[in-house]
């Protein structure tokens, strides 16, 4: 999804690229957590949705946001545990996440988040 993004996409863009990999590796995409843009404050709006959308935010050079998805195998339904803090699928599928924070530029983006060897 990352390589998807630059100037001038829309946000959309990044879920379409999540939920077809998603798809295609017979993965689910947890909808109940997004990315986000991060500016005057580290949570902004518009969230980043990872899954297929048709929101209209239109990508510009400055813009700087998160991509994070969940996927997991089995059911995308979760719950959380009385801990107020463990999300597990309802059917305790094996879940993964990563997360990077990425930098709209006027020719492309850049991975704020990429930590060099």
């Amino acid at each position: 999804a990352i390589s998807a993004v630059g100037p001038g996409v829309p946000l959309s863009k990044v879920g379409e690229v999540i939920h077809g990999i998603a798809d295609a590796e017979g993965y689910a995409v947890i909808r109940e957590f997004c990315g986000h843009f991060i500016g005057r404050e580290l949570h902004m709006s518009p969230i980043v949705k990872h899954y297929r959308n048709d929101d209209d935010v239109i990508l510009r050079p400055g813009m700087t946001f998160t991509i994070e998805p969940i996927l997991c195998e089995g059911s995308n339904h979760c719950y959380q545990w009385a801990d107020g803090w463990t999300i597990v699928t309802r059917d305790h599928g094996r879940t993964a996440q990563w997360e990077h924070t990425v930098l709209i530029t006027d020719d492309g983006r850049e991975i704020l988040s990429k930590v060099e060897d």
